[in-house]
């Protein structure tokens, strides 16, 4: 099995999950989950078009050879060399 079936055999197995959870979440009749759940899959099904090679995600700079956006650091954090306030 490739990397990539691999990859691809987890995210089907949670997107099983997920649809279980979907289900449920309208037995229960949880209107604003679903809402944000929603939300949350269209932005997912987006990254996951393909050819989107010019968007500004991971892989993209990665393949363009630009530096990946570095993460703030965590709050409460002081990077070596700073001075604590």
């Amino acid at each position: 099995m490739s990397n990539a079936e691999h990859i691809y055999s987890i995210a089907d197995d949670h997107a099983q999950t997920v649809q279980v959870c979907i289900d449920r979440l309208h037995e229960l009749g949880a209107n604003e989950q679903l809402k944000r759940l929603t939300g949350r899959l269209q932005e997912l099904a987006v990254r996951a078009t393909p050819g989107d090679d010019d968007k500004d995600t991971k892989a993209a700079r990665r393949q363009r050879g630009r530096p990946q956006r570095r993460r703030a650091p965590a709050r409460g954090l002081v990077r070596q060399g700073a001075r604590a306030v």
